[in-house]
């Protein structure tokens, strides 16, 4: 089982969603809907459910505006998906979650709201709580959690793209197009 956290959620399914930047490049991702489509059908070939948390699920749904209920039934409506609430195992979990700032009794950084940092700390608990291998991330914060307490991270601007088909087909102008008649003609002995 993996893991969407709003990021991915929201690329997945809404074409309004911007892509993130390409740390590498400082650009947007390129080809990120290309990459979100291949991860999905990956995920679907290996039959991977993928848990959306509760938090993730309110989020998303904040975002939806009048689609909300459109939203909400693709999302409950497919095997795919599984609804995990932030219940009583992810509480026990996110007691014990792994947090530097809070280890080190630092500050939390202004980038990063006290909301925030309990925010992905349910997210975690409850990819914990449901044994989740992978959590798929935009969310640089977010992945820096998940990794300090054993989460493999994806994160959106590390996803493959769907690989190239070796039998792609060749574009002819009409002028190439004559010359190949010409030479299938010549083989054929005509």
């Amino acid at each position: 089982m993996v893991v969407f956290d709003t990021s991915i959620l929201a690329l997945a399914f809404d074409e309004n969603a911007n892509p993130p930047t390409d740390p590498a490049t400082g650009q947007l991702l390129t080809e990120c809907s290309a990459r979100i489509d291949h991860l999905i059908k990956s995920l679907s070939t290996a039959k991977t459910r993928v848990l959306i948390p509760t938090p993730v699920m309110a989020e998303y749904l904040v975002r939806a505006g009048m689609d909300r209920d459109k939203r909400l039934a693709e999302l409950t409506g497919s095997r795919v998906f599984v609804i995990a609430p932030f219940d009583i195992r992810a509480a026990v979990e996110c007691a014990g979650i792994e947090d530097a700032d809070y280890v080190k009794l630092r500050a939390v950084p202004e980038s990063e709201t006290k909301a925030k940092v309990k925010f992905d700390r349910q997210i975690i608990a409850t990819a914990i709580a449901r044994s989740a291998m992978v959590i798929y991330t935009g969310d640089v914060g977010l992945a820096s959690r998940a990794k300090r307490n054993n989460i493999e991270v994806v994160m959106t601007w590390e996803l493959s793209l769907p690989p190239v088909d070796p039998q792609f087909e060749l574009q002819y102008g009409e002028e190439e197009m004559g010359h190949v008649a010409v030479l299938s003609a010549q083989c054929m002995g005509e």
